[in-house]
């Protein structure tokens, strides 16, 4: 996997934690995609961070209906279900 600026920067990291949280603010949300617009690398890795953040949510909702009343918290890797 080739390096990007998030792997050199902790602050562009934060930004991207944020972007991908829905936390950032409207300037900073804009600010970061016209950052994003002018860094293809960048904006390739947001946006399989983005999809990777979409399926590990589908699959931890699939895991919560299995799971049935049972927390997942209390969930380990060797119970079985």
């Amino acid at each position: 996997m080739d390096l990007t600026e998030f792997d050199r920067d902790e602050i562009l990291t934060n930004f991207l934690t944020d972007y991908i949280d829905g936390t950032l603010g409207r300037a900073e949300r804009r600010s970061f995609e016209e950052y994003l617009a002018n860094n293809v690398k960048e904006r390739k890795f947001v946006r399989k961070a983005i999809e990777g953040k979409k399926a590990l949510s589908q699959l931890a909702e699939g895991m919560k209906s299995a799971a049935g009343n049972t927390s997942l918290s209390s969930l380990t890797a060797t119970d079985e279900h």
